[in-house]
């Protein structure tokens, strides 16, 4: 009988091949990494493995993408660091109580995809396990796609006929889909 963690493992692979198959880059891991970095210490054990089983995963132009475990460390390289929208709002608020607003949001979401492909956007792991979907200017202003990390993942390898408009728009360019097939 499989464990959970043997389920978890699947689970990641073929979310990442789904991916693969609608046109993303995936590359593996990279060598083994020594203890979980500050960033994900509030991440829920399977957003941890998640991002722990790539080392790049976007779309083909590279404007949509998944953070991966080397992201959230604090000498990574890139255009974005892992939290850039926590930044841009602290660099944004205008009163102490506004900063305050905003540093206690981010300390309850871990982000896990960026996307600058129309504007910027997120989806993040709240501390409950929920993921959410932020956009710009009010990034705060989050709404839940899903209950949970894993029904994120089972739902991009399952892509159901009634379909997140949010979620297809950012990983699946779901502006080609019928709307009639899509919920909110």
């Amino acid at each position: 009988m499989l464990g959970d963690d043997d389920m978890t493992k699947g689970l990641l692979r073929r979310t990442a091949k789904s991916l693969q198959e609608a046109g993303w880059m995936y590359e593996p891991p990279r060598s083994a990494e020594e203890g979980v970095p500050s960033a994900l210490h509030p991440a829920p054990e399977p957003v941890i493995r998640w991002v722990s089983s790539f080392s790049l995963l976007s779309d083909s132009d590279e404007s949509v993408w998944f953070l991966s475990r080397s992201d959230y460390s604090t000498g990574a390289e890139g255009a974005f660091a892992w939290n850039e929208f926590e930044q841009l709002s602290a660099q944004a608020a205008t009163t102490d109580d506004e900063a305050i607003a905003v540093s206690r949001f981010w300390e309850r979401h871990v982000p896990i995809l960026l996307s600058v492909r129309d504007g910027y956007e997120y989806l993040a792991v709240r501390d409950d396990g929920a993921v959410v979907h932020g956009t710009e200017p009010e990034f705060e202003e989050a709404v839940v796609v899903f209950s949970d990390f894993e029904d994120l993942l089972r739902y991009i390898i399952a892509r159901p006929t009634a379909r997140n408009r949010i979620v297809e728009r950012l990983l699946f360019d779901g502006t080609h889909v019928s709307d009639a097939t899509l919920s909110p």
